[in-house]
């Protein structure tokens, strides 16, 4: 019988139990490392590194440098401060000749008088009256989108025979309208999100120099 043909080791043997084999392994690996060619791979992480601080177009500001755009004009901080401060009973606005808690609460009464109070406002108030003719082109838009739901209340009545929705409408912009009266009488803030667009159109359509001009 003859004997098994003894089989040749190679570096794939990895029986822990040879102690000769961690060096076996490391001369045949290290054998065929050394002949291969070294090579060196361009990684993206040594691509060279980029400056972007010429690219960015500003710089942050600091309080050390003072800004670079000019400052208010003196006439636009007045009129922001006295668009800030409260209405007066003592100050008498130009042109209507009532004192700015009148005038201001006027253009919100409830029913006819506000509607007139406030064209009237429009027709006679300055333009540099920025809070009173603001709160008038705003409480006529007001006056003419609930004139004109009304109508419609009461065209809807007619056909269906019924008033109930007319006569809600009416109770409530009328309550509408007393709340506001009372709120900027006492110097709150009164601001209409959705009567902006008409207000500002009233506003410039309504020009008291051109009509002063034109006498």
């Amino acid at each position: 019988m003859k004997p098994m043909k003894e089989r040749k080791k190679s570096k794939y043997d990895t029986n822990p139990l040879d102690t000769d084999y961690a060096k076996r392994a490391d001369d045949e690996w290290g054998a065929e490392r050394k002949a291969e060619p070294e090579t060196k791979e361009h990684w993206p992480s040594e691509a060279p590194t980029k400056r972007y601080d010429s690219s960015i177009p500003f710089s942050y500001p600091s309080i050390n440098v003072p800004p670079s755009y000019p400052p208010k004009r003196a006439e636009d901080a007045a009129e922001i401060r006295d668009s800030q401060k409260a209405p007066s009973l003592r100050r008498v606005v130009p042109g209507l000749n009532l004192p700015e808690n009148v005038t201001l609460a006027l253009a919100y009464a409830p029913f006819f008088i506000g509607a007139v109070g406030a064209g009237l406002e429009l027709f006679l108030t300055p333009r540099t009256e920025t809070r009173a003719r603001f709160h008038a082109s705003q409480a006529l838009a007001l006056h003419l989108a609930a004139i004109l739901i009304n109508q419609i209340f009461n065209l809807i009545g007619d056909i269906t025979g019924t008033t109930i929705g007319g006569k809600i409408f009416f109770a409530a912009s009328t309550v509408f309208f007393i709340v506001a009266m009372i709120r900027v009488w006492k110097g709150e803030h009164l601001h209409v999100a959705a009567a902006d667009a008409p207000a500002s159109w009233l506003n410039e359509r309504i020009d008291p120099q051109k009509l002063q001009k034109k006498k």
